[in-house]
């Protein structure tokens, strides 16, 4: 069985905030220049809802979080609501996307560490040495601590916040009329697929609800690094957008939206040279937090799953020497080598966080039903409207319009999401079967 140290750790409010903060940002970061693109002139709104998604799923996790200040986040929230086996389901689809972070982490890092030299190195090259890297890391017991998550999180509100945003405010200003500025208009099923990268550019708040039982002091602690998270990602996410649709031309951006903030740094007043290379590091180191995040927290979901005897114990077995989930760890490590070998972000941004969707789709259920029955006395309370959290109403509509338009838009990759219930199917229904034998 895991060691409790594996998973235990005693965070305070900025320990959690920080450590959910690249993987927010992370998915940001990748998500907003592809948003642009297909959005065009309509970028700007269809930002304003990624953002009302990102606010309500993060406030629903931090108020059912702060209910069950227990290891086990979203798959304790959903057993609790809806039984073990819409539980695991919710919790499996949850696991792909930390999988794929990590491929989506090491090409986003290598894309930019690459933008300023070796552009003649494959995109795979790099992005494959830091994926094996941290996962002989993670094998060796080393994971992302809250110290390292709190210098991160710092370098990035300095670099990105400060010298990103502050100076382009103070000494650029924004020079068109939001919320149109000076840019394009696009084909109308562009503007869906702008919606459908827009409902996913905000994954990894989930984390709150995974870390809140690792919180001193939970009831008060969930909800501050809740209000953090979505106050902070807001702002970023509102100025970062604005920025580019006023500072960076349509085409500029469309040639390769993925270095969406290299474009502002390039473009910021004064200190384009100095500033440069500072969020090139800061995106790499970003990214490879969340993709070392991903290997942590596939591994956590899967010891959760196996606690519950629905997973074979396999899953999770320990290494001889070093103690660690050896196995889990090189299943997200092969999974994370068949997103990476395409080399390209655009197909990973086709297929990632669909199933994140459908995990915030069952908390948001579960905040309503056990809501409902009376069950939640948590450290965060909203408004209710006929007894059901307003949170989780907006995070329902909210969730469900997204999945519907990736299901319309990305229909030719859901065969992935597909293939993998399916195995989690098979696994399921085996496991239990020899169980009851």
């Amino acid at each position: 069985m895991i060691r409790r140290e594996w998973l235990r750790r005693e965070l305070g409010t900025l320990d959690l905030y920080s450590l959910v903060h690249a993987d927010s940002q992370s998915t940001f970061y990748l998500a907003v220049g592809f948003i642009l693109a297909f959005g065009g002139k309509e970028s700007f709104l269809i930002s304003l809802y990624a953002i009302a998604l990102m606010v309500s799923i993060a406030l629903v996790y931090g108020e059912i979080g702060s209910r069950f200040p227990e290891a086990g986040g979203s798959y304790l929230y959903v057993k609790q609501a809806m039984g073990r086996s819409v539980a695991f389901f919710s919790t499996w689809f949850l696991m792909i996307d930390q999988a794929i972070m990590i491929s989506y982490g090491t090409l986003d890092a290598s894309k930019y560490l690459l933008s300023i030299g070796m552009q003649n190195i494959p995109l795979q090259v790099p992005a494959l040495i830091m994926s094996l890297c941290l996962y002989i890391l993670t094998l060796l017991g080393i994971r992302e601590s809250a110290r390292t998550a709190m210098s991160i999180a710092i370098m990035d509100i300095l670099v990105i916040g400060v010298l990103l945003i502050g100076v382009n405010l103070v000494i650029g200003r924004i020079g068109s009329s939001p919320p149109y500025f000076r840019w394009e208009s696009v084909e109308p099923l562009d503007l869906l697929a702008a919606f459908s990268i827009a409902s996913r550019g905000f994954t990894g708040v989930d984390a709150i609800g995974q870390l809140a039982g690792e919180a001193r002091e939970p009831l008060l602690q969930v909800p501050r690094a809740t209000f953090l998270v979505a106050s902070i990602g807001t702002i970023y996410s509102v100025f970062l957008v604005a920025m580019l649709m006023d500072k960076i031309s349509y085409s500029s951006l469309a040639q390769d939206p993925s270095l969406a903030m290299l474009l502002i740094a390039a473009n910021t007043p004064y200190i384009s040279t100095f500033i440069v290379p500072l969020v090139v590091i800061n995106i790499a180191v970003i990214m490879l937090m969340a993709s070392l995040a991903g290997y942590v927290t596939f591994s956590r979901l899967a010891y959760i799953l196996s606690k519950d005897s629905l997973v074979p114990r396999a899953l999770v077995a320990l290494h001889p020497r070093y103690r660690t989930p050896h196995v889990s760890l090189t299943l997200a490590f092969l999974i994370s080598i068949l997103f990476i070998l395409p080399g390209e972000l655009s197909f990973i941004l086709e297929v990632y966080a669909i199933g994140s969707l459908a995990n915030y789709l069952m908390v948001s259920i579960a905040l309503w039903i056990i809501t409902r029955r009376g069950e939640l006395y948590g450290g965060l309370a909203g408004p209710k409207v006929f007894g059901i959290p307003l949170t989780s109403l907006v995070a329902v509509a909210l969730t469900l319009s997204g999945l519907a338009i990736n299901i319309m838009v990305k229909w030719r990759y859901i065969w992935i999401i597909v293939l993998w219930g399916i195995a989690g199917s098979i696994i399921y229904l085996s496991f239990r079967k020899e169980k009851r034998i």
